[in-house]
């Protein structure tokens, strides 16, 4: 009987061993790829951006400014 149980417990040792060896690979590929980092703006979009942001402001203190102002 305790024969059984030393060679399923080697067995299930065996397997687990094998199985983590498979998976290695699938993580250690993931690990190893490394993010792109993201596209800057360039000067012209930031500045039209600001520009924009700058007009809607001012067009929402006329539209709030009461009409006698």
């Amino acid at each position: 009987m305790d024969d059984r149980r030393g060679k399923l417990r080697a067995g299930i040792r065996f397997g687990g061993l094998v199985c983590s060896i498979a998976i290695l690979p699938l993580v250690g590929g993931c690990a190893g790829e490394q993010s792109k980092p993201m596209a800057q703006p360039s000067t012209e979009q930031v500045k039209g951006h600001a520009d924009r942001a700058f007009d809607n402001l001012q067009q929402e203190e006329r539209d709030r400014k009461p009409p006698g102002m």
